[in-house]
């Protein structure tokens, strides 16, 4: 093969194996938007220094919204996209990783999520950046990127007349602090949170087992010295952004745990705008308890712009332990009729 020949055929190679990448990326990419479809949501994406923020939109078809809904998740050490395809024999099945209220919402609403940094919307049509995610998850974060979103939606897509903001577990402990920093935000819902710190609340847990009988004294003592020694290892190395177990990827990293460690009853009683407080009497993951010192202490300040509810028998999610009862829907369809009052 002359060197003319053999130059002209790498170039062959070269644009055949670009041309296969490109529609591979081009297919995932349709797959994409595809599912997002699906669910009725549209992306939108913000360049910030260094990061792209991402949300979707929920509009019902044809319809003229004039209010803005915002969900605040959770999250786990390993964060869960919001979709997921998983290809059959019998063709493609979709799945949802949140609940559907937007469902519950009339056509004068759009329904917002905000994806968590380095995560894929769509499980394997984007790569989960956990070195991202885990640099970046702490609650300033979140709260800015949410910031970034509302004055992204109210300048780009929609001036509302409401704009309702509603966090769940973590998202609970954002919608509080990003009530104190966004002044467009008409409307908070707080479930499933805590007034007082993570850490706090694990001792809390060793109390109420011991209490239960399920523990003694002497180890509830221990478990709970060993607590404390942690959140001051936290607090020696708070910027560190390696999971604290470092072996296997199942706990969040000092940085994350540290941002979080200000008592969320703090940012409460600065808003004067309505909140909606929504907990759980079984829930175990933020025990009930701590949170009775919030309208206790919105009482003593002289604030009457609390609404606090408590769903008796529910776990976390607002399952009755007893029945499986899901009260979730009727809990957000209560919350949205609470904010038009």
């Amino acid at each position: 093969m002359t060197p003319t020949l053999k130059r002209n055929y790498k170039v062959l190679i070269y644009f055949t194996l670009l041309f296969t990448f490109s529609q591979t990326n081009a297919q995932k990419q349709n797959l994409k938007e595809k599912t997002l479809e699906r669910f009725g949501f549209k992306e939108h994406s913000i360049p910030v220094e260094n990061d792209t923020i991402y949300y979707y939109v929920h509009q019902k078809k044809n319809s003229k919204p004039d209010k803005v809904v915002i969900y605040l998740q959770g999250t786990t050490p390993i964060p869960l996209p919001f979709f997921e395809i998983e290809k059959t024999e019998k063709g493609n099945k979709y799945f949802q990783y949140f609940s559907s209220d937007y469902n519950l919402l009339n056509e004068s609403y759009l329904y917002v999520i905000i994806s968590l940094p380095g995560t894929p919307a769509v499980k394997g049509y984007g790569t989960l950046n956990l070195e991202k995610y885990n640099s970046l998850n702490a609650l300033d974060y979140r709260v800015f990127a949410a910031d970034i979103v509302i004055n992204h939606i109210t300048k780009h897509i929609l001036k509302p007349k409401k704009l309702i903001v509603y966090g769940h577990s973590e998202g609970a402990f954002v919608a509080p602090k990003l009530a104190t920093t966004n002044n467009k935000i008409t409307h908070l819902g707080v479930w499933g949170g805590s007034a007082l710190p993570d850490f706090f609340d694990f001792i809390l847990f060793e109390r109420k087992s011991n209490l239960r009988g399920e523990q003694s004294d002497s180890i509830t003592q221990l478990n709970i010295d060993k607590t404390i020694n942690l959140f001051k290892t936290v607090a020696k190395d708070s910027l560190n952004t390696s999971p604290s177990n470092e072996n296997e990827i199942t706990e969040y990293t000092n940085k994350r745990w540290w941002s979080y460690a200000e008592p969320t009853i703090n940012h409460l009683i600065k808003i004067d705008i309505p909140i909606y407080i929504q907990l759980g009497t079984e829930d175990e993951s933020s025990p009930i308890e701590t949170n009775y010192l919030i309208p206790l202490e919105f009482a003593r300040l002289g604030k009457n712009n609390l609404s606090f509810n408590v769903c008796i028998g529910c776990d976390h999610g607002f399952v009755n332990v007893k029945t499986g009862k899901d009260n979730w829907p009727a809990i957000f369809k209560e919350f949205i009729e609470w904010t038009e009052k």
